[in-house]
């Protein structure tokens, strides 16, 4: 039986807090590009979440092929740096083609990490208890001793426990997920949740970038190694009540205080704020939520 064109992944929910639960299945959340492989007649087709083809990018990964035909993983695409996955050194692979992609398949080479079946001998799987897919996925990959294919393992139980490892390893968060679950293709569901830790940071309010008559974000600036740098922009998180006390607050200047490399309204030092965020990267905070002013 033939392996469809195309399955659109399953999704996760985003959740608040960790917990326990010998219900749940509780795995690192890979900090990777999302890939689908088919294998069929000993040929790969490693499918992006937008369907694009991700073979390209990454031809260290032919090596899939030689998996049992009939066969539909689902997994991230990962690049480690200092031991451990990295989003941004991983995006140098996203638009290599050709040579350059062969290029970069030494310097900056990739993982694929595997984490749910979805057909296996050509049949769907995925009405299965996700408790029986992962012995499947066991099965189907045992045959494979290339480092570069790494099958995802997880624990179940204490979810709490595990979170704050991971944690400790400033490693992206958690799923847990339901062992009951079936794969729900393309659906958002409660049965995957991932947990990301989050830190705070007091930060200067540098300047202020409207839409259309409504301030949308904050240029925001942080200490870092005791010299202070633009770290980005927040949008998300703010709420009108905090807008209308910045425009009260706000005191202009016709230049930034330092370089922030885009355009804003600035403004005189003196208005903070508290940011929470997933990471701190050369670019910025990633994924920054504005929380409250600093009175």
């Amino acid at each position: 039986m033939a392996l469809p064109e195309f399955v659109a992944p399953m999704l996760a929910k985003l959740g608040r807090e960790p917990f326990d639960s010998d219900e749940h299945v509780f795995e690192i959340k890979w900090d990777g590009i999302r890939g689908l492989a088919f294998v069929e007649g000993g040929e790969l087709r490693l499918r992006g979440r937008s369907k694009s083809d991700l073979v390209p990018r990454y031809p260290e990964l032919a090596f899939l092929a030689s998996l049992e035909s009939g066969l539909v993983l689902d997994g991230e695409v990962v690049a480690m740096k200092d031991g451990r996955p990295d989003f941004y050194h991983g995006m140098r692979r996203t638009f290599a083609r050709s040579r350059r992609a062969a290029t970069l398949a030494h310097e900056v080479p990739v993982s694929y990490v595997a984490f749910d079946i979805l057909y296996r001998g050509g049949k769907s799987v995925m009405k299965v208890p996700l408790s029986e897919r992962i012995e499947l996925l066991r099965a189907a990959t045992a045959s494979c001793d290339d480092p570069r294919l790494v099958v995802s393992d997880g624990v179940v139980g204490p979810g709490v426990a595990f979170f704050e490892e991971v944690k400790k390893r400033e490693l992206e968060g958690v799923m847990a997920k339901r062992l009951d679950s079936p794969y729900r293709t393309g659906r958002r569901s409660d049965a995957w949740i991932k947990l990301k830790p989050r830190t705070t940071m007091p930060c200067l309010i540098l300047g202020t970038i409207e839409e259309q008559g409504e301030l949308r974000s904050l240029v925001i600036g942080a200490e870092i190694e005791g010299e202070l740098v633009c770290v980005g922009r927040v949008g998300s998180g703010l709420t009108n009540e905090a807008r209308a006390k910045i425009r009260l607050a706000a005191k202009p200047r016709d230049e930034p205080l330092i370089d922030c490399g885009m355009e804003a309204s600035w403004l005189e030092p003196g208005l903070y704020c508290t940011v929470s965020y997933l990471e701190r990267t050369e670019h910025g905070l990633r994924a920054p939520v504005f929380v409250d002013l600093v009175r």
